[in-house]
């Protein structure tokens, strides 16, 4: 049986993991770095598909963890998804964190979209939004957001 190495634990046995002198070293968040959660809460009223609403800030170096929506059912075929509006480099993408899911009943969204977001390193600071889809939403929704933040 053979033991195996992952990419971080890897940079971790670099020569110079951590910032030495003028060598930034290579391990940010994804290495002992510190979660954090953002928590916040929007009353839709009648807000048509495709509006956005802020939810946070992923800052330059964090890293994407997941997300969960506690909503209300918001109305006939209504979608939320999370995205960022981009920044200097990088362009908006309105799904990056979460893929449109269901909002028609009340309950829990989990965002853990390997395809998408987990793990992703903003390289810049980015808005986190909230984007309707299918129908006008009406209704609470509350959302934490967790990430990992450099020591």
């Amino acid at each position: 049986m053979a033991t195996y190495s992952g990419s971080n634990y890897t940079k971790f046995l670099s020569p110079s993991p951590f910032p030495v002198g003028t060598n930034p070293g290579y391990m940010g968040a994804e290495w002992e770095g510190k979660v954090r959660a953002i928590y916040d809460t929007y009353t839709f009223a009648g807000e048509t598909s495709g509006s956005f609403v802020n939810v946070g800030v992923l800052r330059a170096g964090e890293v994407y963890l997941g997300c969960e929506i506690v909503n209300a059912a918001l109305g006939a075929s209504t979608t939320l998804q999370l995205g960022d509006q981009g920044c200097t480099g990088l362009a908006a993408n309105d799904a990056r964190y979460m893929a449109a899911q269901s909002s028609v009943s009340a309950g829990n969204i989990i965002g853990k979209d390997a395809s998408s977001g987990l793990g992703f390193k903003a390289p810049g600071d980015l808005v986190l939004q909230l984007k309707t889809g299918g129908g006008a939403c009406t209704g609470q929704v509350q959302i934490t957001i967790w990430k990992v933040c450099p020591n």
